[in-house]
């Protein structure tokens, strides 16, 4: 069987083994769900960047105008 490859609360690698075809032990299953996946943590999404930008554009618009009245 393969080590766990969850991090403890003082992050050090966990010691116990993983659990059949999974990379983490019964105890960090939750972080195989929280972990992303190597592509997407490295690569940043232009349409939503661009919809964010655009989003907080017109929230500062409203916002600003809206109190100078």
């Amino acid at each position: 069987m393969a080590q766990c490859q969850g991090r403890t609360r003082k992050g050090e690698q966990c010691k116990r083994d993983a659990g059949e075809g999974s990379a983490f032990c019964s105890i960090h299953l939750d972080q195989a769900v929280r972990a992303p996946k190597a592509k997407e943590a490295a690569e940043w999404d232009r349409d939503s960047v661009v919809k964010a930008a655009v989003g907080f554009a017109l929230v500062g618009a409203i916002l600003f105008f809206g109190f100078r009245r």
